[in-house]
C-alpha cells in the first residue's frame, strides 16, 4: 500500500494542533506562521542528466525483458511517473503486468541509473544551487523537498550526483514509486507533511516544476505551482486554461532572495 488516505484537502484545522492533536512545533519555533514547502520537480527543473534516465530505462528493458529490439516509447516521459511508465511498459510487452514484474524492471533500472548518470554529462539548470543555498542559509522558514515522478532512490541519486542532496528533506518528499498517478504522489507529499505537523493547509505548498503535469498535481491538492521554462520541452503558449501555473518564469532569478519574496508574498483569501 502506498501510503495512508491522509486528511480530507477541503476540512483543515485551524488551531496550533496538527492531526490527532500533535502540536505543530513551526508554529512556535517561527512565532506563529508555519512553514512553507517548496517540492520540487527534479528533471527540467533542478537538472538535465542529458538522457541518462532514458539510457537507464532502455538498459534496464533490454535486460530484464529480454528484448533484441529497442524498444519504442509512446510518447513523452516528462511529467510522468516511474511507476506508470513501468507497468505501461510492462503490459505493452506481455499484455499484463504483475507487482513482481513491475518491481524486476524497477529495480533494473534504478541499478542502471547509477551507472549512467556518471557516464552522462547533465547539469544544473542556472540559478538552482544558489537558489538552494540562499533558502537554506537565510530563510529557516522554508523547508526543501522533492515532488517528481522518479522513484525515491532514483530521485536521491540524481540529485546527489549534481550536489545538491543536503539542501533536501527526502523524508517527506513525494516520489514516483509510491503511486502511479502524479496527483496521488502530491496528495502523499501533503499528508506526509500534514500528519508530521509541519503544515496545516496546501496553501502552504507549492510546487516547482517544468511541465503542464505539474500544474494539474499541484492542483489536485489545491496547492500553488512554479513553472520555469528554461529545462522545459514545452513552451509558454502551453500553459494556459487548466494548466496555467500561479507563475510562470523563464528562468530561476538571478537574485535568490527575489525568488524568496516571490514565494512568501501573503496568499489573498479565497474570494477576493
Amino acid at each position: 500500500m502506498a501510503a495512508d488516505a491522509g486528511p480530507p484537502i477541503s476540512v483543515l484545522p485551524s488551531s496550533r494542533y496538527g492531526i490527532m492533536g500533535r502540536k505543530n512545533r513551526n508554529l512556535d519555533q517561527f512565532g506563529g506562521f508555519n512553514m512553507l514547502y517548496l517540492a520540487w520537480d527534479i528533471d527540467g527543473t533542478l537538472l538535465l542528466t542529458n538522457r541518462a534516465g532514458y539510457a537507464a530505462l532502455t538498459d534496464a528493458i533490454r535486460d530484464y525483458l529480454r528484448l533484441r529490439e529497442p524498444y519504442q516509447f509512446k510518447g513523452t516521459l516528462a511529467g510522468r511517473t516511474d511507476s506508470g511508465i513501468i507497468k505501461e511498459i510492462i503490459t505493452d510487452v506481455r499484455g499484463r503486468c504483475t507487482s513482481g514484474w513491475a518491481a524486476g524492471l524497477m529495480l533494473t533500472y534504478e541499478m542502471r541509473l547509477k551507472q549512467r548518470l556518471r557516464e552522462h554529462k547533465g547539469h544544473l539548470m542556472a540559478n538552482v544551487e544558489p537558489t538552494l543555498r540562499h533558502c537554506k542559509e537565510h530563510h529557516p522558514e522554508i523547508g526543501l523537498t522533492l515532488m517528481t515522478g522518479n522513484t525515491t532512490e532514483g530521485a536521491r541519486d540524481k540529485v546527489t550526483e549534481y550536489g545538491i542532496a543536503p539542501y533536501f528533506d527526502f523524508r517527506h518528499g513525494g516520489y514516483g514509486d509510491l503511486a502511479e498517478d502524479r496527483g496521488d504522489v502530491a496528495r502523499i507529499l501533503y499528508t506526509r507533511l500534514y500528519n508530521d505537523g509541519l503544515i496545516q493547509s496546501p496553501d502552504e505548498i507549492i510546487l516547482i516544476g517544468d511541465t503542464p503535469r505539474d500544474v494539474q498535481c499541484a492542483a489536485a491538492i489545491g496547492s500553488r505551482c512554479i513553472i520555469v521554462l528554461d529545462g522545459s520541452e514545452f513552451r509558454r503558449e502551453d500553459f494556459t486554461g487548466a494548466t496555467a501555473p500561479w507563475r510562470l518564469l523563464d528562468k530561476l532569478p538571478d537574485d535568490p532572495e527575489s525568488f524568496c519574496r516571490l514565494v512568501t508574498e501573503p496568499v489573498p483569501a479565497k474570494g477576493k
